[in-house]
């Protein structure tokens, strides 16, 4: 579908040039209006992908259209290119400040201009589907929980009832542990979700060494392959950070070490605290990661088949990088195949807490 640009500029001369820029482009299709109450009238008809507007006009001003087209939500996409004579620093902020997705200046450069129309109509694009796919995870969610519920409920009464069939139990159970991990994946979503609409944190201090041994032995408790979860922490900090959150994605990052170790493997938990700010490394003895997908781990849509490191773990993994990401922080990976991986957490000097 051609991008549709709205070409708003009281002057003819400035008109016929953009068109003339756009007449062989096959993928831009184009209107025209004089004055920005025209603009305005026309908007609920033609839904411009991009529009190109003079700031100086008869009647409203381009500051004034730019907002009117900026608070509507049906235009909430629609990418707004100021365009003006003078190169002003005032005039731009000004224009940025009514919402302008970009400035240019008279006269044209051909090839500039066609070049920002093309990056603002692949921009526009992606944006929308950016929100298709944050709405359908919001759905899914919704739509899951009421049904999950059932299935849950009601394979847990079956269990509970007395002198089952071994047959009808293990399909009972079955149905309890597959509910639960659609169950999982929903609260995920939903989190993941919340994460991406700048979730507000809920800051709070702890002992970083105490909550280190308390997740370490926790997990090497809960862990079936009987692993070793050790802990060095050679420097006794606190840490200020929203703990429900970052717990939720370092525990993660250590259930991922355990489930690619070996059987009574070890996973090595180590803190470093300094003027530079925080560190935590976790790492396994597992099979290692290929190069090419140690990137794509971290993307919750990242799904192919592979060995290593990647089988239900995107979605955990893409929240653990935005919790971090909240936290002025990063998440990163490094291995070899054959090597095992070691997954690093940094976070600010701000972090550390007295």
């Amino acid at each position: 579908m051609a991008t549709k640009v709205l070409i708003v500029d009281d002057e003819p001369i400035n008109v016929k040039l953009i068109e003339e820029i756009l007449e062989y482009e096959d993928d831009f299709t184009c209107r025209t209006v004089a004055n920005g109450e025209e603009a305005l009238s026309i908007l609920g008809e033609y839904y411009p992908d991009i529009i190109l507007l003079d700031i100086m006009m008869p009647g409203m001003s381009g500051y004034d259209v730019c907002r009117r087209v900026k608070n509507d939500p049906k235009h909430k996409f629609a990418k707004v290119l100021m365009i003006s004579g003078k190169a002003m620093v005032e005039e731009r902020l000004e224009g940025y400040e009514a919402g302008a997705d970009d400035y240019i200046t008279k006269p044209f450069v051909d090839d500039e201009l066609l070049a920002k129309l093309k990056v603002f109509s692949k921009l526009k694009k992606t944006e929308e589907i950016d929100e298709l796919k944050t709405s359908i995870l919001q759905l899914f969610s919704h739509e899951t929980k009421t049904p999950l519920n059932g299935i849950l409920l009601g394979s847990q009464l079956i269990l509970d009832s007395p002198a089952l069939p071994e047959k009808i139990t293990e399909y009972a159970r079955l149905i309890k542990i597959s509910g639960e991990r659609i169950h999982d994946l929903v609260r995920k979503i939903l989190l993941l979700s919340s994460l991406r609409n700048c979730r507000e944190l809920n800051l709070g201090s702890k002992s970083v060494p105490k909550y280190l041994q308390g997740l370490a032995e926790q997990a090497s408790h809960d862990n079936s392959k009987r692993c070793t979860i050790t802990v060095n922490c050679p420097v006794a900090f606190s840490m200020e950070v929203d703990w429900r959150l970052f717990h939720e994605a370092f525990r993660s990052v250590v259930e991922n070490a355990v489930k690619y170790s070996p059987e009574e493997g070890n996973v090595e938990i180590d803190a470093f605290c300094d003027e530079t700010g925080v560190s935590f490394r976790v790492t396994d003895h597992g099979p290692g990661l290929d190069p090419s997908i140690k990137d794509k781990i971290f993307d919750e849509f990242y799904s192919p088949h592979i060995e290593n490191h990647s089988r239900g773990t995107a979605l955990s993994l893409a929240i653990a990088r935005e919790i971090m990401a909240l936290h002025l922080g990063e998440l990163r990976v490094e291995s070899e195949p054959g090597q095992g991986a070691s997954f690093l957490f940094t976070l600010p000097p701000a972090t550390i807490s007295a």
